[in-house]
């Protein structure tokens, strides 16, 4: 008998080319990342933020719930499925995938106009025309990759079509640069190019891996879910995040440009790019496309809901347990941090990418809960808890013309995610055996806030890099040891980490 897909030797090997992955991807990014905000001007730049905030609002519309079709299902017809079945589920996903996308790319051409003059952005109508390929190409590539190779735990192969996209962006804005002054055309360019090669990658790697397992057997008894049960579930996540962007981050991207002006825009941009990529290499957002496959395939078996409880509680304070002392260190640092990565182009920041932070905390819960919700057959929960966030809207508008500038938008954030997770919290806790541990996160803020409060004691003034290393060092010391004492992980989560890295080192 043939060893399961998704073993724990396969988990180990895909989660050390995803590691890999994901550590190059990151650095070219990040470069990539602040070395635009230098090499545009901040009108450019601000103009970017919106292309780019406009290009995932349209993603998500256009998904139409079919990523969580293939974390759902991908998992389960791989298991059970013949060869002939899986590959005919892929290629219906990439197949509706693709029409969504051509189809909404022409109608924002066309419409494009009229959108921009709102945003005070009609001279970049050909600019914000051209940005639609890359709309079409990345998003593509960025479903094959996301939304299909990674629940069939082909992590590595997703992994180099991620990594060769962002390192021929980075060669394009070299040679452009090279050549002279950069502009904003050029940096689309660039990204069109990139992207394009980044999914011709991930198509030939998912072609290579159905015709490998062509001849995968369909196993006794299982009958492949309906999709008009998969449609349920996938509308319900659908209307969910709808719902959600009518108060997510990209939309207070185009409410901040009306009401508060590009440079103030290019700043906002600026705190969610850096936003993004803590929020993206969190355990809870980093390692769930890597687990959830996993959490799936043992909840369809003899694992359900304990097993499931016992994994999402461990995650989400893993991701704690990350994000607590890089949430200290901004709000001891954050202000001359952004000074320094932005070239000094940003120095009035305050504690702006502390508040994001705070959302980020209950953003890394949120992500757990949608998957205990979409795994035990609960996501209409999700479309509830998302309805209930509609009531920031007025609160959001409120406080933009309260005069407190990026604060209404941050605090707006924050309490969306607070009305989201308590929804869904009462509601499983009501209906299924799933139960927080209430503990170990009071736990994990008890040691961040300890942290915090030891840090501030030494007298450092955070300017230059080397106090801010210093700082985080502090920062990060500080929380460990407070940590260490309070021990907010159980006994046996600390033996099933040690168990996973080999060695006894983990001790909190």
């Amino acid at each position: 008998m043939s060893a399961s897909p998704y073993s724990r030797r396969a988990l180990k090997r895909s989660a050390a080319h995803f590691l890999i992955g994901k550590a190059i991807s990151a650095l070219f990014t990040l470069i990539i990342l602040f070395w635009l905000v230098r090499l545009l001007t901040v009108e450019e730049y601000g103009a970017y933020v919106t292309l780019i905030a406009g290009m995932e609002f349209a993603l998500a519309v256009a998904s139409l719930g079919l990523p969580w079709i293939a974390a759902r299902y991908l998992p389960e017809f791989r298991l059970h499925a013949s060869g002939e079945m899986l590959a005919h589920f892929v290629w219906k996903i990439a197949a509706w995938i693709g029409l969504v996308l051509v189809a909404a790319s022409l109608l924002l051409y066309v419409v494009m106009p009229w959108l921009l003059i709102p945003l005070k952005l009609v001279q970049q109508v050909d600019i914000a025309r051209l940005y639609l390929l890359v709309l079409l190409v990345d998003g593509l590539g960025r479903h094959m990759r996301e939304s299909i190779l990674e629940p069939l735990l082909q992590q590595g192969q997703a992994q180099i079509s991620l990594v060769m996209r962002n390192a021929a962006l980075l060669l394009f804005l070299i040679i452009t640069a090279v050549q002279g002054a950069v502009h904003l055309d050029q940096v689309v360019l660039a990204e069109i190019t990139a992207s394009a090669l980044g999914t011709m990658l991930a198509l030939y790697s998912l072609v290579k891996h159905l015709r490998t397992h062509g001849g995968l057997l369909k196993r006794d008894g299982w009958q492949p879910p309906s999709w008009p049960v998969m449609w349920l579930m996938a509308r319900h996540m659908y209307f969910s995040h709808l719902v959600t962007l009518t108060y997510s981050p990209q939309i207070f991207v185009f409410l901040i440009q009306r009401y508060l002006g590009l440079e103030v825009t290019a700043l906002f941009g600026f705190l969610l790019r850096l936003y993004g990529q803590v929020c993206r290499y969190l355990p809870a957002t980093m390692l769930f496309s890597l687990v959830r496959p996993k959490l799936v395939a043992s909840y369809v078996g003899e694992g359900g809901m304990v097993e499931l409880t016992r994994n999402a509680n461990l995650v989400g304070k893993l991701s704690l347990f990350v994000l607590m002392p890089i949430l200290v260190f901004a709000w001891l640092a954050g202000g001359e941090l952004l000074t320094l990565l932005s070239g000094g182009k940003f120095t009035q920041s305050g504690h702006y990418l502390a508040g994001l932070l705070m959302a980020l905390i209950l953003y890394s819960q949120r992500q757990i809960l949608e998957t205990v919700a979409v795994t035990s057959g609960k996501s209409h929960l999700c479309l509830r808890g998302a309805a209930f966030g509609v009531l920031v809207l007025p609160l959001t508008y409120s406080l933009l013309k309260s005069g407190l500038g990026l604060w209404g938008p941050i605090i707006a954030i924050v309490v969306s995610e607070i009305i989201f997770n308590g929804t869904v919290i009462i509601a499983l806790v009501r209906t299924t055996a799933y139960r927080p541990d209430v503990i170990g996160i009071y736990k994990l803020a008890a040691a961040a806030l300890t942290g915090f409060l030891l840090a501030q004691q030494i007298a450092i003034s955070p300017q230059g890099w080397l106090a801010l290393i210093i700082m985080a060092a502090l920062a990060c010391g500080f929380f460990l040891l407070a940590s260490y004492l309070l021990k907010p992980f159980r006994m046996e989560e600390r033996a099933s980490l040690n168990h996973l890295l080999g060695r006894k080192i983990f001790v909190w």
